[in-house]
């Protein structure tokens, strides 16, 4: 605001404005006040120098230039000490913003947004004229956005907390773009990353250029009226322009932001798009994430920037080829209904297993109240399922950070009680022991605290498997035509009668098995689901950037059961596998002991 305004205040060292300039001080020694209480600031005695500085400026009336030049410099070094976002996350839809404007800020500011909405006349101060050449050279789209997001006290402009981050992004980039025509079309990009674009006035964009007046003047336009052109949430558009800042800072030095920046290109950019690549080329999902994998390793590793280069074309000529596959290829009605089918039967198929067991055993303990516990868990996990999925897709807007480390967890929790589970099984499957069992603790064993967690296991369970269904099903949902969504829904009920009739076969079966051979069944069960779950869990982990990435010499991957082309899910695997060895050995040598 000081930079903006401040030349309305002081000319020539002359007040041209009591008013104005009294206004200037004001706030001048509101941030002196800010930078002095404030923990993120006080620690940098150069900064404070620096606002002090500032300040004594505008009390002895210096030029509108320099004030100007230091604040821009002074709002820059506060931001990044305060580690303030002035950036959205991904490329703002400027079709989203044109509602948002339409809706909250037509009837003040007008149409073509010059401020003479019907509802602004009479207000004072007026609403402002965003096509206004002075506002539009001296305004960026994170003042907008703060605008927007604050209000403005003392005015007609109140703070919008109504709308999310990213509607006020969408509304702040539309109201920017105002005034501007791009006559330059689709250009293929722009030369500046969307942090820079956000955060820079028009003025500061201009000196950043090269060429004459007209080129200057068409360019401007072009960034302030650009769109990528991925499609509506522009997943590859994200991808894309992170990477590309990962490179920038790779080049200067910074390369712990580099690795950071090509996570997070996966994880905003890629990972949401999976299921459809999985649907349309699965082999695309398996490529993208290894040369990602290699890409966030080399950088972490400080390679030449030649290797780096090289890895980084190998990168965009699979998103390439990505962006091909979506655009090509329109999803077939079959497709669906094979993407549909098998997803659900995969997953659901692995939770029922385990309620299935939990069952057989409740039952051959003769504990049959207990069942409602088992049922209840996994009716709950399925009735969030439900809700998760008519809530309008709410659980594809998480980032992809959240996602990868919630199904980590719940698939590592599952790995523990699997594990817990399966050595309970193998240390009661001898009739003898089970007999003893029987009569001394099956009381202790089902109490309610042991019921509660009957529950809980069948609710980790299912709500597990039913957080992928949701995840891939909402992710291919929305690129289906009526037909598609149809076959899609038959897909989901076939394979849910499937699974049922199975389920049905397997009960039945399971009560003319003797207890013994039930309960090692039932071990042997755990054991592998815990042995496929540890390697999701950790391979969810290192999509999430929180468990390093070393990949094997050779590709080994079948996400069905687990594996997975790095060292780390290798080792937990068999870590999982010893740790089952050690307590099989463990119980065979107290039996001997006992015997």
């Amino acid at each position: 605001y000081l930079a903006k305004d401040y030349g309305g205040a002081v000319k020539d060292g002359k007040i041209i404005s009591e008013s104005e300039y009294g206004e200037q001080l004001q706030f001048a020694e509101i941030v002196e006040r800010s930078v002095q209480n404030l923990p993120a600031f006080q620690s940098d005695v150069e900064f404070g120098k620096e606002i002090s500085k500032f300040t004594n400026k505008i009390k002895s009336k210096a030029s509108a230039d320099e004030v100007s030049l230091l604040a821009r410099k002074l709002q820059a070094d506060a931001i990044k000490l305060a580690k303030i976002q002035v950036s959205p996350t991904h490329w703002p839809d400027m079709s989203m913003g044109a509602e948002i404007y339409g809706k909250y800020c037509t009837a003040c500011h007008g149409k073509s947004g010059n401020g003479n909405g019907p509802a602004g006349k009479g207000l004072d101060p007026a609403p402002a004229n965003f096509i206004d050449r002075d506002t539009t050279l001296a305004s960026s789209p994170y003042q907008y956005f703060n605008t927007i997001r604050l209000g403005v006290p003392g005015t007609g402009m109140v703070a919008f907390s109504n709308l999310s981050d990213e509607e006020v992004w969408e509304a702040a980039f539309y109201v920017k773009s105002l005034g501007h025509t791009n006559n330059m079309g689709d250009s293929g990009g722009i030369p500046l990353e969307l942090d820079q674009v956000a955060a820079m006035t028009d003025t500061q964009i201009i000196a950043a250029m090269e060429g004459d007046q007209t080129r200057k003047s068409a360019l401007l336009a072009a960034i302030r009226t650009y769109q990528p052109r991925f499609g509506t949430n522009h997943f590859l558009a994200i991808a894309g322009a992170l990477l590309n800042r990962s490179q920038e800072k790779y080049r200067s030095g910074q390369y712990n932001d580099a690795v950071e920046l090509s996570l997070k290109a996966y994880l905003e950019g890629i990972e949401p798009l999976e299921p459809k690549i999985k649907a349309n080329k699965p082999e695309l999902v398996v490529k993208i994430e290894r040369v990602l994998a290699e890409y966030r390793a080399l950088l972490s590793e400080n390679s030449s920037q030649d290797i780096i280069d090289s890895k980084y074309k190998q990168v965009q000529e699979t998103i390439t080829a990505i962006q091909a596959s979506l655009v090509e290829t329109k999803m077939s009605p079959s497709v669906a209904f094979g993407a549909a089918f098998s997803i659900f039967l995969r997953e659901g198929f692995e939770a029922v297993l385990i309620i299935i067991v939990l069952l057989s055993v409740i039952k051959a303990m003769g504990a049959l109240h207990a069942t409602k516990w088992v049922h209840f868990g996994w009716l709950l996990a399925v009735g969030i399922g439900f809700l998760t999925w008519f809530a309008s897709g709410a659980i594809l807007n998480i980032s992809g950070y959240s996602r990868e480390l919630l199904e980590a967890m719940i698939s590592l929790f599952a790995v523990i009680v699997l594990l817990y589970v399966g050595f309970w099984l193998h240390k009661h499957s001898e009739i003898k022991k089970w007999q003893e069992f029987l009569r001394t603790k099956v009381e202790s064993a089902l109490d309610n605290k042991k019921l509660v967690g009957l529950m809980l296991v069948s609710f980790i369970a299912v709500f597990r498997e039913a957080f992928e269904v949701v995840l891939f099903l909402r992710a291919i949902w929305f690129d289906l035509d009526r037909t598609g969504k149809s076959y899609a829904s038959f897909g989901v009920l076939l394979s849910f009668a499937l699974i049922i009739g199975l389920s049905y076969l397997m009960v039945r079966s399971s009560k003319r098995l003797p207890i013994s051979l039930l309960f090692k069944i039932c071990s042997v069960t755990m054991a592998i689901l815990a042995l496929i779950l540890v390697g999701k869990g950790i391979h969810s982990f290192q999509e999430a950037g929180t468990i390093s990435v070393n990949l094997l010499p050779v590709n080994l991957r079948a996400d069905v059961i687990g594996l997975y082309p790095t060292w780390e899910t290798i080792i937990s695997q068999a870590a999982i596998v010893g740790i089952i060895l050690f307590m099989r050995a463990k119980t065979r040598s107290s039996e001997t002991v006992m015997a």
